[in-house]
């Protein structure tokens, strides 16, 4: 064997330990692995999986509402939600059952179908970005839902296969600034852009009566829906809180809007702070008092409770009807006899503060009422 210069030993071990140092800098850093229309990244030990394009092959995505489902005994995600491999005849069917259109009709194909709902949310967009096969396939999918009210939004993506599939699997995608943010919030929202968050308005009149809606503010509009445009919206509202839009004819439950903040609103010496545990039990205390019947408390915990939950205590102070008309003045006709708003303001806390208790004044509801609910997060 032949004896190796040690100068030449001394470059190989300085090689050697370069690449090592590599490796574990590249442990601490990003992975890239690109694939079509996505990279993967690995950050803190876990992968993510991050959408640059979208996919170049043959696909259908199409959208729809679900509203006729909303707030019904019906277990529409268990019917609705499909993964799967259908032949031409169970694809063809599913899309009569969901009123989509049918685009693609050769019978010696088999289909990939992924379909998703999302409860309680207007907005909702997809993308794919590729599909992967081995002895499955996988479906690298971002999406997106947005808003809150009586609704659900829901897609459909197809992909006709010849291939010999036996089961679909879904890798969800970030985008690359959600990345960022999961990075430095550990969130795929950066909190500093919270605002005043998720107002949903409900109208009860005691006979079937046309309303219109005025914001004060709407350039500080965000997202809206119905759309808000021109002066506002007009409706038709019967006693149970049903709606009809009376420009597109379509049913609702409620109206939406998302607004940027006027008012700044910071923690003061009065409210409340409360443990994660009881959360719940706070929520539907004052709620009560405010003047939320029982469905739209529900709608309200069920909405903020996972975002409180997040912290050991949180700062809850709710505003007052001048810092809400501040905000957002809501101009409505006819005028109704009870006017209920409801904006939570609030903060995640690590420890407990000190503050005086808020004092809440029991709110009635008397003849044709109108009842607003949001929040906001002290940023």
């Amino acid at each position: 064997m032949k004896k190796i210069d040690k100068k030449i030993l001394i470059g190989i071990t300085l090689v050697l330990v370069s690449l090592m140092i590599l490796a574990i800098s590249v442990g601490f850093n990003d992975i890239s692995e690109d694939l079509d229309g996505v990279i993967k990244k690995t950050y803190l030990g876990k992968d993510y999986y991050i959408i640059t394009d979208d996919y170049d092959e043959e696909y259908d995505l199409q959208y729809r509402s679900l509203s006729e489902y909303f707030n019904t005994d019906i277990d529409i995600s268990n019917l609705y939600e499909k993964q799967e491999v259908m032949n031409y005849q169970e694809y063809s069917r599913f899309c009569r059952e969901w009123d989509f259109e049918q685009k693609y009709n050769d019978e010696d194909k088999d289909y990939i179908v992924f379909s998703y709902l999302a409860y309680g949310q207007p907005n909702i967009v997809a993308r794919l970005a590729t599909v992967t096969y081995d002895e499955d396939a996988t479906l690298y999918i971002w999406d997106d839902a947005s808003g809150v009210t009586g609704d659900i939004s829901a897609y459909v993506i197809v992909v006709p296969t010849s291939k010999d599939v036996s089961n679909v699997h879904i890798i969800p995608l970030y985008t690359e600034e959600e990345f960022k943010n999961i990075k430095k919030y550990n969130s795929p929202y950066d909190p500093h852009e919270i605002t005043v968050d998720k107002p949903i308005i409900y109208l009860y009149p005691e006979v079937e009566t046309d309303i219109s809606i005025e914001l004060s503010y709407p350039d500080k509009l965000i997202s809206s829906y119905p759309l808000y445009h021109g002066r506002g919206w007009k409706v038709r509202a019967l006693p149970n809180g049903n709606l009809i839009d009376l420009e597109t004819g379509r049913e609702l439950y409620a109206l939406y809007y998302e607004s940027e903040d006027v008012v700044n609103y910071k923690v003061e010496n009065e409210g409340f702070v409360v443990e994660k545990e009881n959360i719940i039990t706070f929520l539907e205390e004052k709620l009560a008092i405010l003047g939320l019947n029982q469905k739209e408390a529900e709608e309200f915990i069920i909405y903020w409770l996972p975002r409180l939950q997040e912290n050991n205590y949180n700062y809850i102070r709710f505003a007052s009807m001048d810092e809400i008309n501040k905000n957002m003045e809501l101009k409505i006709e006819p005028v109704p006899d009870t006017m209920i708003r409801v904006i939570m303001v609030y903060k995640g806390l690590d420890e407990k503060i000190d503050v005086i208790p808020q004092k809440l004044k029991l709110q009635e509801r008397n003849g044709y009422a109108v009842v607003e609910w949001g929040g906001v997060e002290i940023k």
